[in-house]
């Protein structure tokens, strides 16, 4: 079966890092996936294809104008047809417009599409707009999965007819993500996993919290901040923060007026980010919304202890608690108050490893993934 993967990746977040999980997987169960990446005429090689291309896994570029470009999308119809893929799989709202706005008949294909989440945007900006026709365009899709039970609720669902809509959870390798005991003195640790010195260094003293993702405001990571300065007086305590994303300079003004230069770092965007984690004493995701966020079960196979918000497929993956303290978002004293919990209760914290840890084992994997979209594939080709 011949699968095409649409598209149009900022970085190498959530939504790629799934798709590249899933693309290996399905290699293994004999499918022939193809990335389908799209992007401005201006962007000589994404993230996403660069590690694509690394991992030898087939991949188109599109390079086409902003918005919805019909002319584009037709360009891809064409590849498609001429290359005999059984189906189309899409990722993001500009593949989900592109395609489920084109008419079955002319389209020819089944249409699969995967809600990874929204971002929280402005009532009156372009972004609302493309909301508005990305959810008109779910009901022209043969199939639409959600990554977590939680996602039924949301808003944007209210109007859409749910007989097609599925819930596969986000999956990862099974890899072993610990490290040595004297992490920062083990040289074979230290060169497998190649870690930049910037980090490295911070990492070296104090309790860190650390958090992964794009720097945009459904990430809450102001609040965060704000949380570690609450705990200003507890001295040891530093935040490191790895992604990058369009509120950076906002949350670098933030820092400084806080007076927190010397215990917050932002260190940017950085390749297979997930290698920090088992340098973190805590992961804490602070997010405002989610679908069912990759770095949560990366945290979770790496035993590296959570305090996460009570949004989107976040409290079903930590089992309410059981595998990670949970906050109400937008609330750095409920931050503050579970960072501590985490620092100065080893019992607590070993309870709550031991348990995300077999619950990511036994419920999130990868191949369990491939395996449930296969079916699904399975499903919308015999319609």
């Amino acid at each position: 079966m011949k699968v095409l993967h649409i598209i149009d990746s900022g970085g190498l977040y959530g939504a790629e890092v799934m798709l590249l999980n899933l693309i290996d997987e399905q290699i293994k169960l004999g499918l022939q996936p193809t990335i389908c990446s799209i992007g401005k005429h201006n962007i000589s090689e994404k993230p996403l294809e660069s590690e694509a291309l690394k991992r030898g896994f087939k991949l188109k570029k599109f390079r086409m104008h902003a918005g919805p470009n019909i002319f584009g999308a037709w360009k891809i119809l064409q590849f498609a047809h001429h290359e005999h893929f059984d189906l189309i799989h899409t990722h993001g709202y500009k593949g989900r417009i592109l395609f489920g706005l084109i008419p079955q008949k002319i389209r020819r294909l089944p249409l699969i599409t995967t809600l990874h989440g929204w971002t929280n945007t402005r009532l009156f900006s372009l972004l609302r707009i493309y909301e508005w026709l990305e959810v008109k365009s779910l009901k022209y899709c043969d199939a639409v999965v959600i990554v977590s039970s939680a996602m039924r609720s949301n808003s944007r669902l209210k109007y859409y007819k749910k007989k097609n809509l599925t819930v596969i959870n986000n999956g990862i390798p099974l890899l072993n993500l610990e490290v040595p005991t004297n992490k920062y003195n083990d040289e074979l640790y230290l060169n497998s996993y190649a870690l930049d010195l910037d980090i490295k260094e911070f990492c070296e003293s104090g309790f860190i919290v650390g958090t992964i993702g794009r720097l945009s405001p459904e990430k809450g990571f102001h609040y965060l901040i704000e949380a570690i300065s609450l705990l200003n007086n507890t001295r040891d305590i530093k935040l490191l923060i790895i992604g990058e994303g369009p509120l950076r300079a906002e949350l670098e003004i933030l820092i400084n007026s806080l007076s927190l230069s010397e215990k917050v770092f932002i260190a940017g965007y950085r390749v297979n980010a997930n290698k920090y984690l088992s340098l973190f004493d805590a992961f804490v995701l602070p997010s405002l919304s989610e679908g069912l966020p990759l770095t949560i079960l990366e945290a979770m196979s790496a035993k590296t202890p959570i305090v996460a918000t009570t949004v989107g497929g976040i409290p079903e993956v930590l089992q309410n608690g059981q595998g990670g303290l949970m906050v109400e978002p937008k609330n750095p004293k409920s931050l503050a108050d579970a960072i501590l919990k985490i620092r100065n209760n080893r019992a607590l914290t070993e309870q709550l490893v031991f348990f995300s840890h077999n619950e990511v084992l036994t419920k999130y994997s990868s191949k369990t993934m491939a395996i449930k979209y296969l079916e699904m594939y399975k499903s919308s080709c015999k319609n």
